[in-house]
């Protein structure tokens, strides 16, 4: 079976960065030094400021061309190291200086980068769930992320020959893989990227909607290891 059509929401790239950047900002300037020292659930071992120095020194690196491990444990605890010694108002003083350049990085190669909006989008969850604030779950940012996703984990699904997957979500309904699909899973944008980028333990994804027994391709339907632990956010 070909790839079906799928009409994703559209967004620039660059516009998402920059909006989930002024977000996380804003956000920021209502952190003490106490409450950036929040351990953020979803980051094991991370801090509140921590999840700051990451997007701060992804930023960094992808501007002076530190791409060695890119994307590797190595590379994400390099960027935390780096900025231990800071507070998180110099932290984002860094981020909102540098911030802008990337804009136009991605303006430039947004299918190639398109890593960064995941990965911004995120961590915004993640950071706001540390400190007890609700992720966005609603936004145009948030619908073309999960129009994005399941075009990237079809291709995902079809690669390992895993079984096919319908997936109804807020903003439209695709198969992943090829095939009959094994099971549906209904649920919302904010839902499925929060799976789709495992933020969601066992329990929560098995419980998350499905209807038919999805077991056989669960383990590609996350891009990293599952927590250990129910994630609220």
């Amino acid at each position: 079976m070909p790839a079906q059509p799928y009409a994703s929401p559209r967004m620039e790239l660059a516009t998402l960065y920059a909006e989930t950047r002024g977000r996380l900002l804003d956000l920021a300037t209502s952190t003490d030094d106490e409450r950036a020292c929040t351990p953020v659930p979803a980051l094991p071992g991370w801090t509140v400021k921590d999840a700051y120095a990451h997007l701060t020194g992804l930023c960094a690196d992808m501007l002076d061309g530190r791409l060695d491990g890119a994307g590797t444990p190595a590379w994400t605890a390099r960027q935390v190291a780096e900025r231990t010694a800071l507070k998180l108002s110099d932290v984002c003083a860094e981020w909102a200086a540098r911030g802008p350049d990337l804009d136009d990085r991605l303006r430039a190669a947004p299918e190639a980068m398109m890593f960064v909006g995941y990965d911004v989008w995120t961590h915004e969850q993640d950071v706001r769930g540390a400190l007890g604030t609700r992720g966005v779950r609603d936004d145009e940012r948030t619908a073309f992320l999960a129009g994005s996703a399941v075009g990237t984990f079809d291709d995902r699904l079809r690669d390992a020959g895993a079984p096919a997957v319908r997936v109804v979500h807020s903003s439209g309904e695709r198969v992943l893989g090829d095939g009959a699909p094994i099971a549906t899973l209904s649920t919302d944008d904010y839902e499925l990227l929060r799976i789709l980028f495992a933020r969601r333990s066992v329990t929560q994804v098995r419980s998350a909607g499905w209807d038919g027994d999805p077991t056989p391709a669960l383990s590609h339907l996350h891009l990293f290891a599952l927590p250990a632990v129910d994630l609220v956010d």
